[in-house]
């Protein structure tokens, strides 16, 4: 006997289904057969709540997006003091934050930034995680911590490089012990030394 969804219940059960073979096996062994048949229900139910399986992972790359935000949320909350101290730290985590969502949830990662990801526009743009990283490098600049002249583009740079550091990670191309020497190089890059140069 089929398990028995309320009017609107089925498509947050596919979601929810949807997120863990993605996390466990990725986006390859992921249709919405499998998730119809995993919940025990016609593929045509599935069918009636998302059109096909690009639909369904758009939701979970959403997710992993939320995933990365509340991360980020959780490491600037830990240092939310308002010292340049906390600045610099702050901005440290961030990518912190990025690196780990990588390592920890690579499936989830790769969906999230990958060609599905991407089509999805953010619900609410003055938010997420590109917003905290401008937030960060607007702090710094203003407490003047940020080589003179180089705040245009930062964000797109320095998201590009944590971005791409993440990525090789993930793919064993770098080992993680490499992470401390990647955050160093990208503070010396951009940053004052804390003797002003």
């Amino acid at each position: 006997m089929g398990r028995a969804y309320h009017h609107g219940s089925l498509d947050e059960a596919m979601l929810e289904q949807a997120i863990a073979a993605v996390r466990e096996l990725g986006t390859d062994h992921v249709s919405l057969r499998s998730i119809a048949q995993a919940l025990n229900v016609s593929p045509s139910s599935a069918y009636n709540h998302f059109n096909d399986k690009e639909a369904l992972l758009g939701e979970v790359a959403q997710f992993g997006l939320s995933v990365l935000d509340e991360r980020m949320a959780n490491a600037l909350a830990r240092h939310a003091g308002g010292s340049d101290v906390d600045a610099r730290e702050r901005f440290a985590q961030l990518g912190l934050a990025y690196i780990g969502f990588a390592i920890d949830e690579p499936n989830l990662f790769r969906l999230t930034f990958g060609p599905i990801g991407a089509k999805r526009p953010q619900t609410n743009p003055s938010s997420g995680p590109y917003a905290k990283l401008n937030a960060a490098l607007d702090d710094l600049d203003m407490r003047r911590l940020i080589r003179p002249g180089t705040r245009g583009g930062l964000d797109t740079m320095v998201w590009a490089a944590t971005h791409g550091f993440a990525c090789l990670l993930v793919e064993g191309a770098v080992p993680p012990e490499a992470i401390s020497d990647f955050m160093d190089s990208l503070a010396q890059l951009m940053l004052m030394s804390d003797t002003g140069e």
